[in-house]
């Protein structure tokens, strides 16, 4: 009998650990939250109300994300295709600059039509601006928590729960304060979108 080489199983692409896909993840939603009240401004201001609509927004989006992450996160346990979930919330972030401005206009002079004020215009643009981006950026962290799962003893799972959520806090953080101190102010709003899709 000819011995048959053995051949080298199909090589992955590499994947990132968990705990830092939800840091930087968690940045991102946070970051891009400020960053859309910067590209909202010219439009709307950016009083109290514009602020609220943005924040409300963004909190309901992620809590939509959170449980859809979660229902996802059982049917298909997988670091593929949360790595594809990511992804798709990254070319959404991309495209937020570049789909503002010319939905922004038209959206301002429809509402000057029927006399909207900063409170409906704004709260109607964040949602066509965002929501679906940090929705599917909620998603992640309860899916990376059920992937983890898998991984660790089941005894140690409330310590895993909180130390991915406690690290997508802190990414939060850190992308609110990189955002607003130094991003916006360093590189213009647009840049700053495209980094955090980055």
């Amino acid at each position: 009998y000819a011995r048959v080489p053995m051949t080298e199983p199909p090589s992955r692409p590499p994947r990132p650990p968990l705990p830092l896909l939800v840091f930087v993840v968690g940045a991102a939603a946070l970051g891009i939250e400020i960053a859309a009240v910067r590209l909202l401004a010219p439009y709307f201001g950016a009083s109290e109300v514009v602020w609220a609509n943005t924040i409300g927004v963004v909190l309901v989006a992620l809590s939509v994300g959170y449980w859809l992450g979660g229902k996802i996160g059982d049917r298909r346990p997988y670091m593929a295709d949360l790595c594809a979930a990511v992804m798709i919330g990254s070319a959404l972030t991309a495209a937020l600059p570049f789909v503002a401005r010319p939905l922004l206009d038209v959206g301002v002079d429809a509402l000057d039509s029927v006399s909207a004020g900063a409170f409906v215009g704004s709260l109607a643009a964040t949602l066509l601006l965002l929501a679906v981006p940090v929705l599917v950026l909620g998603t992640v962290a309860p899916w990376a928590l059920r992937i983890g799962i898998e991984k660790v003893d089941k005894l140690d799972a409330g310590k895993l729960a909180g130390r991915l959520y406690a690290l997508g806090t802190t990414g939060s953080l850190v992308g609110t304060l990189l955002c607003a101190l130094v991003l916006v102010p360093g590189i213009g709003t647009r840049r700053t979108f495209l980094l955090f899709a980055l």
